[in-house]
């Protein structure tokens, strides 16, 4: 297994770094996209075993049933030694002042094939449904822009709208081949809930919305959009075209509390996010206590049960003192510094990284638990391509792609499954640290 992380996320943060033309050196480090593999370790691979199993809680004495919420953006997690969790879903955008340095895409629509491809394409759009008239000004060499190898297509924008989302599918999976189509390769992904919904509290018009509905399709099970340019059609100005664009980094966390009360098993729970050693235990069960013999108070954040670094790194963006060394943090700095008081800065380089987990980690199936590290593998090549934390009833701490627009956020692992495994090429297989007594940094 060699370590490399793609760059999806629920937004579309690598086609914005693709577009920025910041000056600077540090600049340019900060937004390359690397994906560095390694092939000398293959020792490695050994460890995994063919099998795949499914998340389930961990084994433990009977736990109450699963309460209930009526609000649809909350829930709680199934019980378990992890205790009640309830959870909340809240909507991540990037801030203003970083979004405002990307500039805008043209708004003209813009499909862009190999030249080679051309003779095929009339059976591509045949195969989507479109109309012959249709396909007779796609192919209109007249109409084509040809250049270092690439056919540029121009498709009116009121055909672009009428294509129905199955047929958008069809041509934008291929589309995706072409790094070109830069929306197409890395759409903007809205997981685990409807368009309206997603936007819903977002400061965009009900017009928009509808069009960003109407322009969707279907990647697997989740909702993309990939015609931003179209889209830009509809900005009644610059500021609601910036407004637009900033939406489209949209991503979905949750925001978790733990419930206790006099009821609640202390020692189970304090044991669980302790990983039963003790660690931080003179800071949580005090806490814990402390939340249950006051009144009024029910609840306590969980980032106050995680470690120091997640605390400071979860819900926000990396900012540029984190390219420092050359670039920014991806999913697998994320998972193997998460029990680190400081980062271990040398995790970036994915060969030291991989010679981490060789050393340090062993395989294992579900059940997981609090602090094994789930990597996503290829089923061809046995590359990782990414990595998270699990913590809870399947709730993982993830960081999806090594840019500057994506955040640390809680996710559930089905909904990082329909960003990452969409194609039905890979499986996760969980890693567990051999000897956390001598591993975790003691000041943790």
């Amino acid at each position: 297994m060699s370590l490399h992380c793609e760059v999806f996320s629920s937004s579309l943060p690598s086609r914005f770094l693709s577009r920025l033309g910041l000056a600077g050196s540090l600049m340019a480090l900060c937004f390359a996209q690397v994906s560095a593999q390694i092939t000398d370790l293959s020792d490695l691979r050994q460890l995994l075993t063919k099998d795949n199993g499914v998340l389930g809680a961990s084994s433990g004495a009977p736990h109450s049933s699963t309460p209930t919420s009526q609000n649809p953006n909350i829930f709680y997690a199934s019980p378990g030694p992890w205790g009640k969790l309830r959870c909340s879903y809240i909507y991540l955008e990037a801030p203003k002042s970083l979004v405002d340095n990307f500039p805008l895409p043209n708004s003209r629509p813009r499909w862009t094939f190999s030249e080679e491809s051309l003779p095929t394409l009339p059976a591509l759009f045949q195969k989507a449904g479109l109309s012959q008239a249709f396909i007779n000004v796609l192919m209109d060499e007249n109409q084509m822009v040809k250049e270092n190898g690439f056919a540029h297509i121009f498709p009116p924008q009121p055909d672009l709208e009428a294509i129905t989302p199955e047929s958008r599918a069809i041509i934008y999976t291929e589309l995706s081949k072409y790094p070109p189509n830069e929306f197409c390769v890395d759409p903007v992904l809205i997981v685990g809930q409807t368009v309206k919904e997603w936007y819903r509290t977002s400061k965009l018009r009900p017009e928009l919305i509808a069009k960003i509905e109407q322009l969707s399709y279907k990647r697997g099970d989740t909702i993309a959009f990939s015609d931003i340019s179209a889209l830009l059609n509809y900005a009644q100005s610059d500021s609601e075209a910036r407004t637009l664009f900033k939406s489209f980094t949209r991503t979905r966390s949750l925001m978790i509390k733990v419930e206790v009360d006099h009821n609640t098993n202390v020692e189970e729970l304090v044991n669980y996010w302790t990983l039963g050693m003790g660690l931080r235990r003179k800071d949580i069960e005090p806490l814990v206590q402390s939340i249950i013999d006051t009144d009024g108070v029910e609840a306590l954040p969980l980032s106050h049960l995680l470690p120091s670094l997640v605390r400071k790194l979860m819900y926000t963006y990396p900012g540029l003192d984190l390219a420092k060394h050359g670039m920014l943090p991806d999913c697998h700095w994320t998972s193997l510094n998460f029990f680190n008081y400081d980062p271990h800065e040398y995790l970036l380089d994915s060969r030291l990284a991989t010679s981490a987990v060789l050393e340090n980690f062993e395989p294992v199936e579900p059940p997981y638990k609090y602090g094994d590290v789930l990597f996503f593998l290829s089923d061809t090549t046995g590359d990782a391509f990414h990595s998270c934390v699990h913590l809870a009833d399947g709730i993982v701490y993830t960081k999806n792609g090594r840019n500057l627009l994506s955040p640390w956020v809680l996710m559930k692992i089905d909904d990082v499954k329909k960003i990452y495994l969409y194609k039905g090429d890979g499986h996760i297989q969980g890693f567990r640290r051999k000897n956390p007594e001598v591993s975790i940094p003691s000041n943790e």
